[in-house]
């Protein structure tokens, strides 16, 4: 492959600003998600909880899923074209493909399979949404990990770097977590949702590339 064609695959394909504007988009989105409706069923809940917890949600369940993994999913794509050189953008872009699946899903469980009273469907689609969380959380710490470990190695790393191996780790533990469906180490995306908000706005709005 030639230097041009390298130079070419390497370069961001979502100007600067646009960038910047779809990290705090993404922010935003997730504020707005958990304003909405803050709680939700634990990993481990069964069909009958999943659709107690639904029950008088409709709306904010839908508005959730849309905004968290729907809108949010959508403006990580820029931020991961924009931004991030590979390989970290092909992980980021598998992290979003996750959350977009993630987003159908929950719409479905929250407008047809909960309102139909489908305990069966309803649990299913509960287990697999949050098994799927898992899935995205260890392609996200992949991403966070591609993209910050080379300035660590090099000593040219920022706050951003590091914070996106603090991220790398604390996402991989929850993302264990919710793919085991374990209540013990599920709760750590309280810590890695902070610094994967905190990682992603701030690698949208900065000049540099990771």
């Amino acid at each position: 492959m030639t230097s041009n064609a390298l130079a070419t695959l390497a370069a961001p394909i979502v100007r600067p600003r646009r960038v910047a504007v779809a990290g705090i988009g993404y922010l935003a989105a997730w504020v707005i998600g958990l304003s909405v409706w803050p709680t939700n069923p634990a990993v481990t809940a069964t069909g009958p909880e999943v659709l107690a917890g639904l029950a008088g949600h409709t709306g904010a369940a839908i508005t959730q899923y849309v905004a968290t993994q729907g809108i949010a999913g959508l403006a990580l794509a820029v931020v991961v074209a924009g931004r991030l050189r590979r390989p970290a953008r092909l992980t980021g872009y598998a992290a979003v493909a996750v959350s977009l699946v993630q987003c159908a899903l929950g719409v479905q469980l929250a407008a047809y399979l909960a309102p139909a009273h489908q305990v069966a469907a309803a649990h299913s689609a509960f287990a697999l949404l949050n098994r799927l969380d898992g899935v995205k959380m260890l392609l996200l710490a992949a991403t966070a990990l591609l993209a910050s470990a080379p300035a660590v190695r090099s000593r040219s790393a920022n706050w951003i770097n590091w914070t996106g191996l603090a991220l790398a780790a604390a996402i991989t533990v929850s993302g264990i977590g919710y793919l085991l469906l374990s209540t013990a180490l599920a709760p750590a995306a309280y810590v890695s949702g902070v610094l994967l908000l905190l990682w992603v706005t701030a690698t949208a709005v900065t000049s540099r590339r990771v």
